[in-house]
């Protein structure tokens, strides 16, 4: 695989690998899997989100047309629950 930079972004990649003591190529290969890894945190992360998002709208529906008489209240239901 070939990745094809500009001549600014290969500079600073030789600068910044100077500057850690590495080449340009060992860098170059750490900074990428450190994209990837960082990436498919950001895809698991998206999916456990819809996930959430599913988990809300089933416990949402799950709710329609549980709804308290008119007048009481939760507390009620915990007094009610003590006595």
């Amino acid at each position: 695989m070939e990745i094809h930079l500009t001549a600014e972004q290969e500079a600073q990649l030789s600068q910044i690998a100077a500057q850690e003591g590495k080449g340009a190529d060992e860098l170059a290969r750490e900074v990428l899997l450190r994209g990837l890894e960082l990436e498919v945190t950001r895809i698991a992360s998206r999916s456990r989100n819809t996930q959430g998002q599913q988990a809300v709208a089933r416990i949402l529906e799950l709710r329609r047309g549980n709804m308290l008489p008119a007048g009481v209240t939760i507390q009620d239901f915990i007094r009610e629950g003590r006595a």
